[in-house]
């Protein structure tokens, strides 16, 4: 009896611990969001070994001709990760940048002056516009 209760403890136990791994493997095969965050990824990870290479080479530990071998593959990589991150936003609808757009005041809050555009400060009063906006 001892036996089987140790057994399904250490069962319930095992898939507790394999949950988050099953879990982040299911996320990656979901694509979408998580595709950007693999190119976000690959492109960071071709920076870092590039930047180890330079390191190594500036140690010794690499030749002139193998640096650049490793140094054009890596840079390839991150070039391939920027050109398809580019893709993807280009896709995006422009929505999302207008909608971050900050608002423009015309008049000043404080004295009701006449504000130009992209006017930081009225005119008139003085009174700084971006705490108007915020």
């Amino acid at each position: 009896m001892n036996i089987a209760i140790s057994i399904v403890i250490i069962v319930v136990s095992a898939a507790f611990v394999a949950q988050p791994f099953m879990a982040a493997a299911a996320a990656a095969d979901a694509g979408g969001a998580s595709s950007r965050g693999q190119l976000e990824r690959q492109k960071f990870e071709a920076y870092a070994a590039i930047k180890e290479a330079e390191f190594d080479q500036r140690m010794g530990k690499l030749s002139a001709i193998d640096f650049q071998a490793l140094r054009d593959k890596y840079a390839a990589q991150a070039l391939e990760a920027i050109a398809a991150l580019d893709a993807a936003q280009k896709e995006q609808p422009r929505q999302l940048a207008t909608a971050r757009r900050p608002a423009r005041i015309a008049f000043c809050p404080a004295c009701g002056h006449a504000v130009p555009p992209r006017a930081n400060f009225c005119p008139a009063c003085g009174r700084s516009l971006t705490e108007a906006v915020a």
